[in-house]
């Protein structure tokens, strides 16, 4: 176990506290919570790989949340899920021990080009704005099989942009409305994080009184997102995954060293 704060550091402590309120709502209604809390936890001085793990210890208490909050609400049906629940836990499983078989630099190269995508079908496409379901175009069966093992494989091995890849899955692929998507993103999120924090937790690589701390922030923003998507449904929820997909997008294309030299050559200008 490592553990990176103690009591002199408690303006830092509650600052991450904070952040973790925020991420919270955000992820319960559209996911991508990890833009607020990685960043912040690097600037606190946190080491990157523990960073990721303490990150996911912050984020399954969070998604815990938000997904009892549906639950609660009669939002989502958990018997339907199981299959998608078995085949994310044995994608992320297979992803998280993969780590070190592959390399990660095609998936950093590519990772850009696919939210760019994702991006683009958020504000264009007529399929978010529906308000009601549509035929899907696979069964349930096939979809929680196949997703979940591809979707819980990339959780487990790299992670950024899952949930989003999760709620557009269920939009194209079984005709959800945004607001749905969301809701049934949460249990199968959760679970492919629940495998990604045993592997992190297993190195050694988290900090548990950081991550609590940033649970119990989680925990409030996650019960006021889950409120806010049962009452306010796609109003809130397709324009909170819009800006984040937006967000994670430019961040990414930030990220490569071609756009990087750019804002440099201007910024010297």
């Amino acid at each position: 176990m490592v553990e990176l704060f103690d009591m002199a550091n408690i303006e830092v402590l509650w600052m991450l506290f904070a952040v973790a309120i925020i991420a919270g709502v955000v992820d319960a209604i559209a996911g991508g919570g990890g833009l607020i809390t990685i960043p912040s936890l690097l600037i606190a001085g946190v080491p990157p790989i523990l960073t990721l793990g303490t990150n996911r210890l912050q984020a399954v208490i969070g998604e815990a949340t938000a997904f009892a909050t549906f639950l609660y609400h009669q939002q989502v049906s958990l018997p339907g899920l199981i299959r998608g629940l078995v085949f994310t836990a044995l994608g992320a499983l297979l992803g998280s021990f993969s780590i070190s078989l592959f390399d990660k630099e095609t998936l950093e190269i590519l990772l850009p080009i696919l939210m760019v995508g994702i991006t683009c079908y958020a504000i264009f496409s007529k399929q978010i704005r529906r308000s009601e379901a549509v035929l899907p175009k696979l069964t349930t069966q096939t979809f929680m099989c196949l997703c979940g093992l591809i979707i819980g494989f990339y959780n487990g091995f790299f992670g950024p942009g899952t949930g989003s890849i999760w709620m557009l899955a269920f939009v194209i692929l079984l005709g959800k409305t945004i607001k749905q998507a969301s809701i049934m993103t949460k249990p199968l999120n959760l679970m492919g994080n629940i495998v990604s924090l045993g592997f992190f937790m297993f190195i050694g690589a988290v900090d548990y009184r950081l991550g609590l701390m940033m649970g119990a922030g989680q925990v409030i923003g996650s019960l006021i997102g889950g409120k806010l998507v049962v009452t306010r449904g796609d109003q809130i929820v397709r324009p909170v995954f819009i800006t984040v997909t937006l967000l994670m997008t430019g961040k990414l294309l930030y990220e490569e060293v071609p756009f990087k030299l750019i804002a440099h050559s201007l910024a010297a200008f």
